[in-house]
């Protein structure tokens, strides 16, 4: 039998904590007021998110035995909202480094929190929810789960140095499967490179307008219920 995801909420508050503390930090300044209240809506927001995107992953990849044993699907046999996910997904990992480099964890920690919630969640694992149903592997179907595990994959080694422990049990979940690093720890793997080859900032403009115009369009429609 293959080996399944694991899914395990146990750690979510303590890395909530730290995620916090990290958040508190900056040059030159501690905040030391502890605020449970944050504590609880980053737990709620962040890692409740990512929890549950990990969770949707994994439900369907166990079933269909998914352990990226194949091949990658090649870029241009993806999807758009495929090579637009990882697009974006290259995009943070330049932008991250460059928040570490310059010792922003708060900075970092935003622009993982915003990728994970409106963009990986919110419309990724939304609007694809039906390319992980049926019981063939499609080239298609293939994709969506390659993709998917590519995020989490990537987001798990980010989030590492803001939120280790959370962090570590995400990715050594998802390598115990797949068997693609083999280290002990996150903390030990080789952090993300982005590929400037698959960032493609036309397509990112393209789909924030289609976004904003779904926004738009779903605010009206709320506002005309109202009347």
């Amino acid at each position: 039998a293959h080996k399944k995801y694991g899914v395990n909420e146990e750690k979510a508050r303590v890395a909530a904590i730290l995620h916090d503390i990290a958040k508190s930090v900056e040059v030159g300044k501690l905040n030391l007021k502890f605020d449970t209240d944050g504590v609880d809506e980053v737990r709620r927001k962040f890692f409740g998110t990512l929890y549950n995107t990990y969770s949707f992953f994994a439900l369907y990849a166990n079933v269909d035995g998914f352990t990226y044993a194949e091949e990658d699907v090649p870029m241009n046999e993806r999807p758009e909202i495929d090579r637009w996910i990882l697009s974006l997904l290259n995009s943070l990992i330049k932008n991250v480094d460059a928040c570490f480099a310059d010792y922003e964890p708060t900075k970092a920690g935003r622009l993982i929190t915003d990728f994970v919630n409106d963009n990986l969640s919110n419309w990724y694992v939304r609007l694809n929810r039906k390319r992980f149903w049926g019981s063939a592997m499609s080239t298609d179907k293939l994709s969506a789960y390659q993709t998917l595990y590519t995020c989490l994959e990537t987001v798990a080694k980010l989030m590492a140095p803001i939120a280790p422990f959370y962090a570590d049990r995400l990715y050594m979940d998802l390598i115990a499967v797949t068997g693609r690093d083999q280290v002990v720890s996150v903390h030990l793997a080789k952090f993300p490179v982005a590929d400037e080859n698959l960032i493609n900032a036309e397509l990112e403009a393209r789909m924030q307008m289609a976004h904003a115009q779904h926004a738009a369009h779903a605010w009206q429609q709320w506002r005309l219920r109202l009347r």
